[in-house]
């Protein structure tokens, strides 16, 4: 079939192409552009309801201050009261209530009976709760404490706090060390076992211990409510502890002060928190105390809750950190599985904070509204487009038909060329002279033969020079009688500036060889160049100094400075190995400290460098330390930095230690399966980065 005729199908097949990518992608797009919309809509609700929410958070909190005073300044009213009626003591004045805190009684309390119907029990039943009188325990014929002679006038004073927020107090007790106790509201009878003791209390004990108001979390026996337990204590005229007073706040009831929009209701909760007094534990120890819905006015049972069991450890800390600032906020969370807003309050003092979480689907139930509404508009749009289109194609089809021919005759210029370019003539040329995509397309062809010549031609110069370094380094290991000595190399690219090299000198210094490793700065054909050059130069001059290695390193040195590139430079160790003593000696220069591991005792030591980088200076000094006796297991690892400074994916670096760990666990084994285990480390640490340096080391491993 002619390529005229190919082509014409091709383009009618292609037609259809970009209407069906045309609809693809606008589906798409819109399905984009919905989510965007639905995102900032979705994103405006949160920001609306966070700040509403938070707003409901403070202002509770504020409530909660405000009836906390109230307590307090309650309480301490009534204790003054008590002292004065049994005592004639009077407490400081600073303590008692302000006038607005303690008005006339005359709310009317008789709803607020229905909480205590728990007392109507067997041999209980149609009794009713007195808001005007208290219950004493034990009765006049057990008791002739000076707290029943003072009763009708305390009542009235007990009404008066009682009154005050009524919903969320259930008990005011009035305690003395005599073992003498009453209960406000009266029940009519003594609702605890007989001998119940309420000065066993732990509230009673810590205004006991503390001698001033303090709050005590507790479960209310009678009820199994969660309530915090304010307690005043109260003294004699000789200022003796005589007892203490105490009310019960029912955290459940209030909570439900805590009110937000009706739509919002349905699966939210409201929960207080309580913090442990350490805060090395905050995270771990942080309660809830008390748990609620809005759509049932009841309290979850069973033990506190770790909040840290209820949200992230990370959550935690945050709601944390920011509640002890005294700053209110917000998170995003599940709660029991549903995807929730968290939002806290303050707890400046360090005790608590209250939590109010809302289902995130009862905030942005508007948002999905509107996405459905979005879609239907949308695919309206889609078909009117779509048909749009299709008639743009077919036009678009025909012209394209007609002009076949003005693109056939290029294209097969084209493919011709193309022939002959893979069969390596890289001399080809196409001329096409048609002023569009066409000609630029025979344009950049041209260009290419030239540049896979030049691109060939450096690939056979790096080969050679790949081979030649190859060439350069070690082929074999040396034999030794009391060493084993192995070395590797492997580059980061086809050439590198790393090289090591083995000299036998036992033909002028019985017993001793020569071992190098060097590192030139820089990588690829001038660091290779370079490297190939000091080497040659090294292993040509090393038997003529003999033993005296500095002699033999500043004569390399002064080559490099002379003959060099600026900036050009190599750190290099030169060891001498005397097989029969079982000595090493070296000069280090500029180079990394080798790494010897000591059998005898399992602790490691660097071989220390002992002069400057070489190429850098014509008359810089070289030293040569003193020989070091190796023992049978003892390792001395040289290497060039490729190793250490080698980076994972996450920009960790290898590092010295790891080198360290890995030879202390290959101790054992022969120098070349220490050297292969090192660069198999290094490279498996390495896995998924590109490898920047050569990695180079030579393993020296005393045998007897």
């Amino acid at each position: 079939m002619a390529i005229r005729n190919k082509l014409l199908i091709l383009l009618l097949s292609v037609s259809l192409i970009p209407l069906v990518a045309y609809s693809a992608l606008d589906i798409s797009f819109s399905r984009i552009v919905r989510k965007r919309i639905e995102n900032s809509l979705r994103s405006a609700l949160e920001e609306m309801a966070g700040e509403r929410l938070v707003e409901t958070i403070d202002n509770y909190e504020k409530t909660l201050k405000m009836s906390a005073q109230a307590v307090r300044y309650g309480l301490h009213h009534y204790a003054n009261r008590v002292q004065q009626s049994l005592w004639s003591v009077s407490i400081d004045d600073e303590r008692q209530a302000p006038p607005q805190y303690l008005v006339a009684a005359s709310v009317d309390l008789s709803k607020e009976a229905e909480k205590y119907q728990f007392l109507n029990t067997s041999g209980n039943q149609g009794r009713v709760v007195d808001f005007d009188s208290h219950f004493v325990y034990p009765t006049q014929s057990e008791s002739n404490s000076p707290l029943r002679s003072g009763l009708p006038q305390l009542a009235g004073t007990c009404r008066e706090i009682y009154s005050i927020n009524p919903e969320s107090k259930l008990w005011v007790y009035t305690v003395l060390t005599d073992g003498a106790a009453t209960l406000y509201p009266s029940p009519g009878f003594w609702p605890y076992d007989e001998g119940y003791d309420l000065r066993r209390e732990l509230w009673y004990n810590n205004a006991k211990t503390s001698r001033q108001l303090t709050p005590t979390l507790r479960a209310e026996p009678l009820t199994g409510k969660t309530v915090m337990t304010v307690a005043v204590p109260l003294f004699a005229q000789d200022g003796v502890f005589a007892g203490a007073i105490a009310m019960d706040i029912d955290l459940s009831a209030a909570l439900e002060r805590m009110r937000i929009p009706k739509e919002w209701e349905r699966g939210a909760w409201k929960l207080l928190i309580r913090l442990p007094e350490d805060k090395k534990q905050q995270v771990e120890q942080a309660n809830v105390i008390c748990c609620t819905t809005f759509l049932e006015s009841r309290q979850e049972s069973g033990e506190h809750s770790r909040l840290v069991d209820m949200c992230g450890q990370e959550a935690v800390a945050k709601m944390i950190e920011n509640s002890r600032r005294g700053e209110p906020g917000i998170i995003r969370q599940s709660y029991e599985g549903i995807d929730s807003l968290w939002v806290y309050g303050s707890s400046e003092g360090g005790a608590g904070f209250p939590i109010l979480v809302v289902p995130y689907q009862r905030i942005v139930e508007h948002a999905n509204y509107a996405q459905q509404m979005l879609f239907k508009d949308n695919i309206r749009a889609i078909q009117i487009a779509t048909a749009l289109i299709f008639l743009v194609i077919v036009a678009a089809v025909i012209l394209a038909v007609m002009r076949a021919h003005n693109l056939t005759v290029p294209i097969t210029h084209l493919a011709d060329a193309a022939g002959k370019l893979a069969q390596g003539d890289f001399g080809v040329r196409v001329k096409i002279a048609t002023n569009d995509e066409l000609q630029q397309l025979g344009d950049v062809f041209n260009q290419v033969g030239p540049r896979l010549r030049e691109r060939q031609e450096i690939k056979q110069s790096l080969e050679l020079a790949r081979e030649i370094q190859q060439h350069f380094l070690p082929t074999k290991d040396l034999e030794l009688e009391n060493f084993q000595v192995a070395g590797i190399c492997r580059y980061c690219d086809e050439t590198g500036g790393d090289y090591y090299d083995m000299l036998d000198l036992r033909a002028i210094l019985p017993g001793q060889v020569g071992l190098v490793i060097g590192d030139v700065s820089g990588h690829g054909i001038p660091a290779a160049m370079l490297m190939i050059s000091a080497g040659s130069i090294l292993r040509n001059n090393a038997p003529h100094h003999g033993a005296d290695i500095p002699a033999a390193i500043s004569e390399l040195n002064r080559h490099l400075v002379e003959n060099s590139e600026p900036g050009k430079f190599m750190t290099l160790f030169y060891g001498l190995l005397d097989d029969q003593s079982k000595t090493l000696s070296w000069t280090s220069a500029g180079h990394d400290p080798a790494i010897w591991r000591k059998a005898e005792t399992g602790k490691f030591a660097e071989l220390h460098n002992t002069g400057m980088a070489l190429g850098v200076m014509d008359d810089a000094q070289f030293g040569q330390s003193d020989p070091v006796t190796l023992h049978s297991g003892d390792i001395v690892l040289v290497g060039t930095d490729g190793i250490w400074e080698a980076s994972n994916t996450s920009g960790q670096m290898y590092g010295r230690q790891r080198l360290i760990d890995l030879i202390g666990l290959h101790k054992d084994e022969s120098a070349q399966q220490i050297a292969s285990s090192v660069v198999e480390s290094v490279l498996d640490f390495c896995s998924g980065a590109p490898q920047t340096d050569d990695i180079t080391l030579l393993v020296i491993k005393c045998t007897n």
